[in-house]
């Protein structure tokens, strides 16, 4: 799997931080099969629901993710992304293709540093998801009401229409200079 590295080098660091710390057991890094998705939406995406103010001023961005995308998130969401006017931040949303009911992202993205150098070219990094779970991970500096303003790997359930923060862990940099 794509991401299963990341993961991986995640839970290591959260290992290694824990055993640093002196704390006895590591906090579990929620994984993508503990979150199932619902059966896959096959049929054809639906035209974009007006029904919020978010989908009004997005309605271009969010018409085009529905014309050009295919479900990949739990079952029936297409995840879009985009640029907010300065380098290094996007924000998206995911739009439900059953339904055209669209949903922000939990928080934009302000700036991204790879977990390893060896990810630092890799698609998609910072937000990764699979269509077969609810579990959406966030890495970076987020801009959100869960964030402390430092690199962090934030976990959300998808449920009900929105996002439900789980976790917050440290990385890359904030992980590096914690005592």
């Amino acid at each position: 799997m794509k991401f299963a590295p990341f993961l991986r080098c995640l839970a290591g660091a959260v290992l290694v931080f824990h055993a640093v710390s002196g704390s006895a057991e590591p906090s579990a890094v929620p994984q993508f099969k503990d979150y199932p998705a619902d059966a896959p939406y096959t049929g054809p995406n639906k035209p974009l629901l007006l029904d919020s103010e978010f989908a009004r001023l997005y309605r271009t961005r969010l018409r085009e993710a529905i014309a050009q995308g295919k479900p990949d998130f739990a079952g029936r969401y297409i995840v879009t992304r985009w640029g907010c006017g300065s380098g290094g931040c996007n924000v998206g949303a995911v739009v439900d293709a059953s339904t055209g009911r669209a949903t922000p992202m939990p928080g934009a993205l302000m700036s991204v540093y790879p977990l390893k150098p060896q990810f630092e070219k890799e698609d998609g990094q910072e937000l990764i998801y699979r269509k077969s779970s609810r579990l959406l991970v966030q890495a970076g500096d987020t801009d959100n009401a869960n964030s402390s303003g430092t690199d962090v790997v934030e976990f959300y359930e998808f449920s009900n229409g929105k996002f439900n923060f789980i976790k917050s862990m440290p990385y890359g940099r904030a992980a590096s200079t914690r005592p």
